[in-house]
Parts: structure tokens; C-alpha cells; sequence
């Protein structure tokens, strides 16, 4: 059996290596050469170049949360898997990842990246998760692999979509792009997406003139999963208003041509406050987005790894705990169900994640690894116990409507009988004052 360095933990020697949180200046030496996953993240490493090469069976490897200035060179070619967030990277040229064209996951969020060189992504022909999020990113980065999934570029500087970019994601699922400098959506931006169905566009600083009417219509079309709640910026007098819920002639007075004014009335004839539609749009929504798959869940047969030794799904501290308790086997790591106690931390290990606070969120931004999880089934249950409350509710309803009802029928005959008194009376008081 392989030797475990000193001071990491290893679960399955020669498998998943974790050396997390020891100070770290350099990699450690006696690091089995078979090992499949390995994640040094939380030290003080500043330059690894070429010093991983030589682990030719690596598929995973955390480098988050260091001191690394430049993208690392000579990683070794079977990489799947990359997460270096947190650390000190401000570009990536060309020829950095020349290598690892078997990435299908990279990670380099809360970096300092400025620019990306045209051409340093284009040949991870298998990259479907690509986070850029939390960087000083002004574009869009150029020649973006087409199989893409999921692309993060949040909480950067992005003040235009480029088109060629962006419409070269014909797999696109997931996009993105909240809390940038957006002012608005160029035409037919996202109609050449067509697996798109989830997007991000909230926070950013869109003018609501007549250069936005592309999104604004294609918002209202309903077809896809996304906040709904994009703020004008501009101009001052609809600043801080919803955009949905403006009409498009007070978003562009001069959008309708005075010769095709009347033909442009008739066609368009649904506003945002139209609340029926809605309800019919986000009917059709759900029905669509019950019916459609939402990712693939194939893996590659190739893998050596179990996704039980996935670095996501296995934290340094429960390492730790395991080796002190007992000698940990692969099939108890097969067979070990971690509590749910246990699952944000896990969000927040060495891979560096911090935990999602949206829908859209959590199952978007995962590995593939995570695929594979037992969703929980609805039971008929809670069903049966609403129809039983809805029957009693029902049958209290109509108790109440027939007490009102012998109510006023009870005040009805307490009337006429006061006014029937009065007319007897009314005609005694006539006589004695005669």
C-alpha cells in the first residue's frame, strides 16, 4: 500500500489524498504517483509548475484558496477536474491549458483575472462547467468552447455580450451573468441557444430605452427559468422601477411607425400586467420544464474514480474522524451515507464553494459528480391529508351559510312582526284624537 504524506489524510491510499489547511509552502514529496484525486487547497503554495506532471492517473485536483499568481503549467494531461478559486491568477494566455483537453469542470472563481487570450479556452472540446465568477472580467471570453453546459461569469465587470461568443454555446444550459454593467441585450442574443433554460441576468445597471425591447420581449415569452425582476438604471424618470412592469411605449415612444401603428396594436396584444397570461405562460413553464432532461447523468467509463472519493464529497475533517476511529476500506467508503448536518460544510471545503443561496442555484453549479444523487420521492400522504382538510373546510363553510341564513329569516319575521304591530297601532291613535 502506498504511503500516506505526513500530516494529510488519506482515505484510500493511492486513491484520494487531501492535505488541506498545513501551511504548505511546496507539494508535498511522498504523494503516491497513482493517486486520483488530490487537493492541497488551503495553504500557502505560490508555484507549482511542472511538479505534477509525473501523476499520470490524476483526475481531480484542488488548488484553492493559495497564493498562486499565474495559471499552473505542466498539469498532467488526464485532469478532469480543476479548481483553483480563491487564489492570486490575473490572466491566462494562450498556451496555458494547451494539455488538458480531457477538463470537462474549471474553476477559477474570486481570482483577479483581467483578460483571458483569445484562444486559451479553445481546446477543451469536453469543458462543460466553466466559473468565472467574482473576477475583473470586462467581456465575455473569447472562443468559448461549444460544449459548454454551464457558464458563470457573475460579479464581474461585463458591460456587452459579444455575440460570436456567445451564440457558439449551442449546448448552453446554463448561463450566468447577474450583478455586472449590462445596459442592455443585443438582438437575438439568445436565439441561437437553443438548449438554454436557466439565466441570471439580475443586478446589473439596464437602461430601459428603447434598445432593451429585444429582452424585454423575450422575457415576456415565458420560454425559460429566470428572475424576472430586472431594475431600470436608466433613464432618471424609470429609475428603480421593474422593467416588466413598464408598457413598450413607455419604454420607447417612437417604437411604432405611424403608418403601422394600427397593425402593431392588433398583434400585440398582451401586457405585463396581464395576470391571466401570466398564469397561462408559467403553467406551460412548468409543464415544459417537468418534460425536458436536465442534464445528462452519463459519467465516462474510463473513470477510475468512484464519485464516493470525489473531492467534493469528502471533507479533510471527516477524513480525520475516519482515521482516527477505524482503518477505512473501499467498501466502507462505498457504503458510508453522510449526514445532512455535514452538507453545507461540505459546500465549503477544498473545493472551495461557497453555499448557493437561489433555485437555480445549487444543482447548476455542481460537478458532474453530483448527478448521481437519490432525489427524494413525494408521498401520497400529504395529498390525502389535503383533501381530508379541504372536505372539512368545505363542510364547516356550508354550516356557516345555513346559520346566516336562519339568521336572517329569524331578523325578516322579527320585522314584520314590529311592523304589523305599528299598523294596528297607528289606527287606535287616530280614533282618540278625533
Amino acid at each position: 500500500m502506498s504511503p500516506c504524506p505526513p500530516g494529510c489524510c488519506c482515505p484510500h491510499p493511492g486513491l484520494l489524498v487531501l492535505c488541506e489547511s498545513l501551511g504548505l509552502r511546496s507539494l508535498p514529496r511522498s504523494v503516491p504517483l497513482s493517486t486520483s484525486a488530490l487537493s492541497v487547497a488551503r495553504n500557502q503554495l505560490c508555484n507549482v509548475d511542472h511538479l505534477l506532471r509525473r501523476f499520470s492517473s490524476l483526475q481531480e485536483l484542488s488548488l484553492s484558496h493559495n497564493l498562486l499568481a499565474r495559471f499552473p503549467r505542466g498539469l498532467p494531461p488526464s485532469l478532469e477536474s480543476l479548481q483553483l478559486q480563491e487564489n492570486r491568477i490575473t490572466y491566462i494566455t494562450t498556451g496555458a491549458l494547451r494539455q488538458l483537453g480531457n477538463l470537462t469542470r474549471l474553476d477559477l472563481e474570486d481570482n483577479r483575472i483581467r483578460a483571458i487570450q483569445p484562444g486559451a479556452l479553445e481546446g477543451l472540446h469536453k469543458l462543460q462547467v466553466l466559473t468565472l465568477k467574482g473576477n475583473n472580467l470586462t467581456r465575455l471570453p473569447p472562443h468559448l468552447p461549444a460544449s459548454l453546459t454551464h457558464l458563470d461569469v457573475s460579479a464581474n465587470c461585463i458591460s456587452a455580450l459579444d455575440l460570436p461568443s456567445l451564440s457558439a454555446l449551442i449546448n448552453l444550459q446554463v448561463l450566468r451573468i447577474n450583478s455586472n454593467c449590462l445596459r442592455s441585450v443585443p438582438d437575438s442574443a439568445f436565439d441561437r441557444l437553443p438548449r438554454l433554460r436557466s439565466v441570471d441576468l439580475s443586478n446589473n445597471l439596464w437602461v430601459c430605452e428603447c434598445d432593451i425591447l429585444y429582452l424585454y420581449r423575450w422575457i415576456l415569452n415565458g420560454r425559460l427559468k429566470m428572475a424576472t425582476d430586472l431594475v431600470c438604471n436608466e433613464p432618471v424618470h424609470l429609475a428603480h422601477r421593474l422593467l416588466l412592469n413598464l408598457s413598450v411605449m413607455t419604454i420607447c415612444p417612437h417604437v411604432l411607425k405611424p403608418n403601422e401603428r394600427t397593425h402593431q396594436l392588433d398583434t400585440v396584444t398582451v401586457t405585463p400586467t396581464d395576470k391571466s397570461w401570466f398564469k397561462k405562460t408559467l403553467a406551460e413553464q412548468i409543464s415544459k420544464n417537468t418534460a425536458a432532461p436536465v442534464v445528462s447523468k452519463d459519467l465516462p467509463e474510463s473513470r477510475v474514480l468512484s464519485e464516493h472519493y470525489a473531492l467534493e464529497l469528502f471533507i479533510y475533517e471527516d477524513c480525520l474522524t475516519l482515521n482516527q476511529t477505524q482503518s477505512v476500506s473501499p467498501s466502507h467508503l462505498k457504503t458510508v451515507t453522510s449526514p445532512r448536518d455535514v452538507e453545507e460544510k461540505r459546500r465549503d471545503n477544498i473545493t472551495g464553494r461557497y453555499p448557493q443561496s437561489n433555485v437555480t442555484s445549487a444543482e447548476e453549479t455542481h460537478s458532474v459528480l453530483f448527478t448521481n444523487r437519490d432525489a427524494s420521492r413525494p408521498t401520497s400522504e400529504p395529498r390525502l391529508l389535503t383533501q381530508q382538510n379541504s372536505s372539512v373546510v368545505i363542510a364547516l363553510l356550508a354550516l356557516l351559510c345555513v346559520l346566516v341564513a336562519l339568521l336572517m329569516l329569524a331578523v325578516l319575521l322579527v320585522l314584520k312582526q314590529v311592523l304589523r304591530r305599528r299598523q294596528r297601532v297607528a289606527p287606535l291613535d287616530a280614533g282618540s284624537g278625533g
